[in-house]
């Protein structure tokens, strides 16, 4: 029994590692943000230390804190501000930017007699280029004129 738990552990592990290790990523920062948006929130509450308190024993607390509590009280909006900033970034912007960039340079590759596959499915081959067109083969005497952004990706020679 203990084998086999060890045996789900580990393939659990190596599929966790090998399929999803962006998913696992982006899980992973979303915590630390999480943990961090909790601490800070747990860090803006006020501290009582019991009884009656006036308004002028508050101030004179908020002005007490130092190092670390200092800095949040100061820039703790703008901290928490370039954190989204970075997360958007690494988990939006990035991403979004390589596949632009994959995509541009797929279609400046593009030349004659490369197969490829288009978005709708189509497998062909590329008879001529123009500007922003293809003409592909899909059959024998079947040519079809495409847009350049429809091709998804070549296909490569499998020999």
């Amino acid at each position: 029994m203990l084998i086999m738990v060890i045996f789900d552990f580990n393939k659990l592990r190596s599929w966790i590692v090998m399929k999803n290790s962006k998913k696992l990523i982006a899980v992973l920062i979303v915590g630390i943000m999480l943990i961090g948006l909790c601490s800070f929130a747990v860090g803006c509450l006020p501290m009582t230390t019991g009884g009656a308190e006036t308004a002028d024993s508050s101030v004179e607390q908020a002005e007490e804190a130092t190092g670390f509590a200092a800095i949040f009280t100061q820039y703790g909006t703008w901290i928490w501000l370039a954190i989204l900033v970075v997360a958007f970034y690494f988990l939006l912007i990035r991403p979004q930017r390589m596949r632009t960039k994959k995509s541009q340079e797929l279609m400046s590759n593009l030349s004659r007699g490369d197969e490829v596959v288009t978005a709708g499915g189509f497998h062909g081959r590329i008879k001529d280029i123009r500007d922003d067109a293809i003409v592909i083969t899909i059959a024998a005497g079947v040519d079809v004129k495409i847009n350049k952004a429809s091709v998804s990706k070549k296909v490569s020679a499998q020999k």
